[in-house]
């Protein structure tokens, strides 16, 4: 797979993801997440599989997270035989007044689980 069809396709689900937080789902962004997943959040410990994940997000919602701006730095492949690949992104969580909550960055691991892009691991840190 050419590395630009990869981005391609992570920046889809990426989109979605904007999408579902900008509504405030925890529940269907865990979706986007592997069942095995791990999440890394600043100040948290590791949360696992979609519930933790749902945790980590709904907590960011609970602190005031209305809306997110991802911005993708860089996408790639790990290993195309077993469908690992990497993303490293910043992001701005805002309040629904627009100003700004978190300030952050992220890597993320996915995983290609019978044809279909997964966050397998993501590892989330605050500059705010």
């Amino acid at each position: 797979m050419a590395d630009a069809t990869l981005r391609e396709e992570i920046e889809k689900i990426d989109a979605k993801f904007v999408s579902l937080f900008n509504k405030q789902d925890a529940v269907g962004i865990a979706e986007l997440y592997s069942v095995d997943s791990k999440i890394m959040p600043n100040g948290m410990d590791v949360q696992k599989g979609r519930n933790g994940v749902a945790k980590v997000y709904q907590n960011m919602f609970d602190a005031g997270g209305a809306t997110i701006k991802v911005t993708i730095d860089e996408v790639g492949p790990l290993d195309a035989n077993i469908g690992m690949a990497y993303e490293f992104c910043h992001f701005l969580i805002y309040k629904s007044d627009d100003s700004v909550l978190f300030d952050g960055k992220y890597v993320v691991l996915w995983k290609k689980v019978e044809g279909q892009w997964y966050i397998y691991n993501d590892i989330i840190n605050f500059n705010k």
